[in-house]
């Protein structure tokens, strides 16, 4: 699923940059900070990089229920902790930092949403991601790598809304689609 993460990431720091009327070279940086946080070990994945499982290996954390929260799609995909980041930054950071830490932030909760439709159950947990620090999953279970994430929302759907939010971002988007509308109207003969 790591391409459709990306793909996500960039639509989500697209979009935080759309926002935030971000100017072309920190909306460059904003999309680059939301893909990178969308995918793999800077991502709610940190949960499968090596030194993260060497360390479940290690602490007994299963004694806490429910598969431990450093299990995957444990505690680093829970939505309690890119809200507690966004609090921290606010409190933490300069304003002018905001926008980056948004960018990081919109990339790892586009890997939440992404995995709230695609991930089937494994073992006690549900589908998606833990309503709960690490219990209490919830999500559609649709098939991670089956065809419909594949075929559909990698090929086809991210791409197009990507290149959508792009032609928006530099104010193309509304008069293509009016343009589109027109043409469709003069094919109709009306």
């Amino acid at each position: 699923m790591g391409p459709t993460h990306r793909l996500l990431g960039a639509c989500a720091g697209l979009a935080w940059a759309a926002e935030l009327h971000l100017g072309p070279a920190q909306a460059g940086v904003g999309i680059g900070l939301a893909a990178l946080t969308s995918a793999g070990a800077t991502s709610p994945d940190v949960d499968q990089a090596w030194l993260w499982r060497r360390g479940d290996r290690l602490l007994p954390d299963e004694v806490l229920g429910n598969g431990g929260p450093m299990q995957h799609r444990g505690l680093t995909h829970w939505w309690g902790l890119p809200l507690a980041a966004a609090v921290a930054t606010y409190l933490l950071l300069p304003p002018a930092a905001w926008w980056a830490a948004g960018a990081a932030l919109a990339g790892w909760v586009s890997h939440l949403a992404g995995d709230l439709v695609f991930g089937r159950p494994d073992g006690a947990r549900g589908p998606g991601v833990p309503t709960a620090p690490w219990w209490g999953h919830v999500g559609l279970g649709l098939d991670v790598d089956g065809w419909l994430e594949r075929l559909v929302v990698q090929r086809v759907v991210l791409p197009v809304l990507l290149g959508w939010q792009t032609l928006q971002a530099f104010g193309l988007g509304t008069p293509l689609w009016h343009r589109l509308g027109d043409a469709i109207t003069v094919a109709r003969g009306r």
